[in-house]
């Protein structure tokens, strides 16, 4: 990595990426962090990292996902694993100003600027708040909170806790071990208040898988829920239903930040100063050991640092320096630590490649962590996302309300004259001009793919195509029938949108076939992207068959390209 503006807006994933979490558009686990060029330009001031799946919120209040998304918890409509970051369109207009997803929880809240709580994803414990237990895979606002403010929230795998304007603090879903402050060890559905804290102004709140903390301005952090590792923070085992002040030093330090793994915690205190308790197997503590610690402990190696940031995933922990160098520790089993191998760490460790940068913000989930450069600052005059293609996509292909009727392969697909006529120029001449189509009720369309053509239809109407955002299970046959429309039909965007979807899937057995296909259809960008591909593997590339069978004149830009380059054929 060479050196960089250190005020770069940017963000950097690594670790686990089985599902896609690391928004990189593959599956591959990552042990260096590694730069989403999606983000690049996006200004992420927020960013909350779940059971591997990732939600990014930028300065224009757009927010987006990815990663596993079975449970809904990307907030898009569907549960179709997303492995490239994709925006939540419910969410368009709401200015979204902070994000949580907790250490390693299927589910998602967000909070708006007007104070609104919008919760999707896993529900089995009634984690949403929405008053069932129902999977929820679009952002749903929670109704009952609807009339008040939440400023802070915080969320592991089975429950909630939110904190309002006015001083209230209200949990919701499971409650069999008192993680919700609630002494009953009834799982709720809905939000409940938790009295303890009525009229006390908390700073801090966070939820572990069984257990609850939360610091008071007033000083001191409270917690209660299961302390089989020493969680809460205090010597008695067993199980806390109602909240207790936690040990000394932190029974009456000002904590300004708190967070959970599975089961230890992490406190940040106003002088900067970072304390952990509870599981340990990992050395997710920090302490230079492995042993369970069931009372605040200071993290020594951190002490002449000042720490402005912390964040817990299951197993790992990190501390953001006011430098903007970030401490890992604790388990790195998928290269959570960013340290470029999978050894555990139990002192705070470096990361090597991010030396160049000022991290600002950072999140971690189950087995992955993201890092993010920048001001974090919020567009001044937030971009207001418009729905119109999302309601107009409940258009396409709806046969009540559909004037004209193209059959494709024997299928039929619905559509409207009138959208278009207005967007696509080619269509505007065949239903509006001499052609016979334009008297025609049914169109019939020879020689092509229908799931192309209707993708196309997709594109005319929303401005995306669902099908391309999933660049590492993509149908290379599909985008190339998806290429050859768009040309056909002149929508230039359209075609470089497919090409940058197929970029990724550039290997041996299909480059000279794409650069054929790129050359004919004019795809300029994906036929830089191959001759790039052909010039890295140049010595086994041009003894290939597919390669002596090229068109003469892209052979001879192949070499001309390889000349000016110079590029040799390296011996094997």
């Amino acid at each position: 990595m060479g050196i960089m503006d250190e005020e770069e807006a940017a963000v950097y994933t690594f670790g686990q990426n089985s599902y896609g979490e690391l928004g990189l558009g593959d599956t591959t686990t990552r042990f260096v962090p590694s730069k989403v060029e999606f983000c690049i330009g996006k200004n992420v001031v927020d960013v909350a990292c779940g059971n591997e799946n990732t939600v990014i919120l930028c300065g224009n209040g757009e927010v987006l996902a990815c990663g596993y998304n079975d449970s809904g918890q990307c907030g898009t409509g569907t549960a179709q694993r997303v492995t490239a970051f994709k925006p939540l369109t419910t969410l368009f207009d709401k200015q979204v100003v902070k994000l949580s997803a907790g250490n390693g929880c299927e589910h998602v809240v967000a909070i708006t600027d007007n104070g609104e709580l919008y919760t999707f994803g896993y529900n089995a414990r009634g984690q949403l708040g929405q008053g069932n237990t129902t999977p929820l895979s679009v952002p749903t606002l929670v109704e009952g909170l609807a009339c008040k403010a939440v400023v802070k929230v915080s969320c592991s795998y089975f429950h909630t806790v939110a904190v309002t304007e006015e001083n209230e603090v209200y949990a919701f879903g499971r409650n069999d071990f008192g993680q919700l402050g609630i002494p009953d060890a009834l799982d709720k559905h809905v939000p409940h208040p938790i009295p303890f804290f009525s009229g006390k102004k908390v700073l801090s709140v966070a939820c572990g898988q069984y257990h609850t903390v939360v610091s008071l301005a007033s000083g001191g952090v409270y917690a209660f829920g299961k302390n089989d590792y020493g969680q809460l923070g205090i010597d008695a085992p067993g199980v806390k239903s109602v909240p207790v002040l936690i040990s000394a030093p932190l029974d009456t330090e000002v904590v300004v930040h708190l967070a959970c793994g599975y089961y230890h915690t992490t406190a940040l205190t106003q002088s900067g100063k970072v304390y952990t308790f509870g599981r340990n197997d990992f050395g997710q503590l920090g302490l230079g050991h492995k042993y369970n610690v069931y009372k605040p402990t200071l993290v020594s190696a951190l002490n002449d640092f000042t720490i402005v940031d912390i964040a817990c995933g299951c197993y790992h922990t990190l501390a953001l320096r006011d430098t903007g160098i970030v401490y890992p520790f604790g388990r790195n089993n998928h290269g959570q630590l960013g340290t470029d191998n999978n050894i555990d760490s139990s002192i705070p460790t470096y990361i090597e490649s991010l030396r160049h940068v000022k991290v600002r913000k950072i999140a971690a989930g189950f087995y992955h962590t993201v890092c993010v450069t920048g001001p974090l600052k919020r567009d001044v005059v937030p971009v207001l996302r418009s729905s119109l293609g999302h309601d107009l996509s409940k258009l396409l292909n709806n046969p009540q309300r559909s004037d004209v009727e193209f059959v494709v392969e024997g299928i039929s697909i619905y559509a409207h004259r009138c959208i278009l006529m207005i967007r696509c120029e080619p269509l505007d001449a065949m239903l509006n001009g001499s052609m016979r189509e334009s008297l025609a009720a049914q169109i019939v369309i020879p020689h092509q793919s229908h799931a192309a053509f209707l993708a196309m239809l997709e594109y005319i109407y929303t401005d995306e195509v669902t099908a391309l955002d999933h660049p590492a299970t993509i149908d290379i046959e599909f985008v190339l029938d998806l290429i050859a429309l768009a040309d056909q039909f002149l929508l230039s965007n359209l075609k470089l949108k497919c090409e940058r979807a197929i970029q990724k899937s550039i290997d041996f057995s299909n480059v000279t076939k794409l650069l054929e296909t790129a050359h004919i259809q004019q795809a300029h960008y994906l036929k830089k992207c191959c001759i790039d591909f052909v010039l890295a593997n140049f010595g086994l590339i041009i003894a290939s068959p597919g390669f002596v069978d090229l068109h003469p004149e892209l052979m001879q830009e192949i070499l001309t390209a390889a000349s000016r380059r110079g590029v040799i054929i390296k011996p094997m």
